[in-house]
């Protein structure tokens, strides 16, 4: 028997746009909640008076750009590199293949997504670990530092240190799954 040749569909068959909207949609909906409870207290305690509904509605002024601002800067961030190589998103062919031999690599991480061509790497620079100490986040950050093909040194801010090797895998084409598992 032949197998229907149907494979799971990912977030790298998606749009940029559709990406775009999946990457800010968990703080989205984590905003609109929060909205949600600050409008019930709002209305319970002030009622109609025009101070709460003022707070009320810069809450909710609040949840597009709170949640989508990330995500933006990310997109802003694709299409310069689009742009620069020629090679555009909608273009790629490479479905098939495995996470590690694709052209793109995509990931959504930090409340955004991060999406590198690899033609667009020129070379990989450096790694590091900070800790970020400041009033939003606390915690360690894993950069991966690269040259790009203007040979502009830029950084990519990775969560956590598995995304930051898969990274490094995927540039170096070697599969990152089995790495893990033997580290």
């Amino acid at each position: 028997m032949k197998s229907s040749g149907k494979r799971e569909k990912t977030i790298y068959d998606d749009s940029l746009t559709r990406i775009f909207l999946w990457s800010g949609f968990t703080m989205f909906i984590i905003l609109l909640i929060v909205c949600i409870i600050i409008g019930a207290t709002v209305l319970f305690y002030r009622r109609f008076d025009s101070e709460g509904i003022k707070i009320i509605l810069f809450c909710l002024a609040l949840v597009i750009p709170g949640s989508y601002g990330i995500p933006l800067f990310s997109l802003f961030k694709a299409w310069r590199q689009e742009r620069r190589l020629g090679i555009y998103w909608k273009d790629r062919t490479d479905y098939d293949r495995p996470e590690w031999e694709r052209d793109w690599y995509l990931t959504c991480d930090r409340g955004g997504f991060i999406l590198c061509h690899r033609n667009y790497i020129k070379r990989i620079v450096g790694r590091q670990t900070e800790t970020e100490i400041a009033e939003h986040a606390r915690g360690k950050v894993y950069y991966v530092m690269y040259e790009d093909m203007d040979g502009k040194i830029r950084k990519l801010k990775f969560s956590s240190d598995s995304l930051a090797s898969e990274f490094l895998h995927w540039f170096k084409k070697q599969v990152y799954k089995e790495m893990e598992e033997n580290e």
